[in-house]
């Protein structure tokens, strides 16, 4: 067991630090949200190429067509997560923003209840509840702010929607899948679902400032590799559920660096319908593995 396996807790939170940066870079550079798709993931792939192809080339090269489409499908649910988050984040706070991007585990629950017929419990429905309720509150409040504000929320909410879906779609596909070779390949299609949008809407691929670029390179390197690629690998040594409840503190982070950068202070409001929200998904985390079904 080498240094990372064994202190694989501390590096967690060190991935947590690093992913509650993205905000935060998104707000350094003024390029569209299409174009930072598309760049970070293009900075980031040739990593994870070469990282695949070094170490599960023969894994890589004997995918399946079937599960290919389930990469693709897990591919084009990240790039609309991350779409819709870059989109959000560029027109709510950062602490707003955050905490209702937080939300995933209430799109998961509607999507498994109402789609897949699964079985719940009233203790995971509870804590979905509460977090409902705090993103009522925040959105009411921004609301209040502008029309503007409240757009960026209601994307905040369709990441966490596209993160869910995700996730979901990682459950269904990824089994018989190296852990590696499922990420490079999912990452592979978010980037084409980009290169595709980019084409689609227009925006232009050159033109940027290198203020631009630089931060665009650096969120790719912090949050792409520092943070997606560790929490993948971090599961593979401990739980699902300490990860889960770590990521909670993605919000008080970025909330504490917006103060600093840009003198975001959050309003009552927010730090109501945040603690809300942080609350309802904790107390979910907790008990979603629970039995007696309803």
């Amino acid at each position: 067991m080498n240094i990372f396996e064994r202190n694989v807790k501390k590096v967690v939170i060190l991935a947590v630090v690093a992913a509650a940066f993205s905000p935060i870079f998104v707000r350094l550079t003024s390029a569209p949200a299409m174009a930072i798709g598309f760049y970070r993931l293009a900075f980031a792939l040739p990593v994870f190429a070469v990282m695949t192809l070094v170490r599960h080339r023969e894994e890589a090269l004997s995918m399946t067509k079937k599960q290919l489409g389930g990469c693709a499908v897990a591919g084009i649910f990240l790039a609309g997560h991350f779409f819709s988050w870059f989109t959000g984040i560029e027109h709510t706070s950062v602490a707003s923003g955050s905490v209702l991007a937080m939300t995933d585990p209430f799109m998961i629950l509607l999507i498994s209840v109402f789609i897949f017929k699964e079985k719940t419990n009233k203790k995971a429905v509870a804590g979905v509840i509460v977090a409902f309720i705090g993103s009522v509150i925040i959105s009411g409040s921004d609301y209040s702010i502008s029309a503007d504000t409240l757009f960026g929320d209601i994307m905040c909410l369709f990441a966490a929607l596209f993160i869910g879906l995700y996730f979901i779609a990682g459950n269904k596909f990824r089994k018989g899948i190296n852990a590696a070779v499922y990420v490079f390949f999912v990452f592979l299609f978010c980037w084409i679902t980009f290169t595709i949008g980019m084409l689609v809407t227009g925006t232009p691929f050159t033109g940027y400032s290198a203020n631009d670029m630089f931060w665009i390179f650096v969120m790719a390197m912090v949050c792409q590799i520092g943070a997606h690629a560790v929490f993948n690998w971090c599961l593979g040594y401990t739980s699902a559920l300490y990860v889960a409840t770590c990521e909670n503190l993605e919000t008080f982070i970025s909330t504490g660096v917006a103060m600093v950068l840009f003198a975001e202070i959050p309003s009552i409001w927010q730090i109501v319908g945040g603690l809300t929200i942080v609350a309802g998904v904790m107390y979910y985390t907790r008990h979603e593995g629970d039995s007696n079904g309803i």
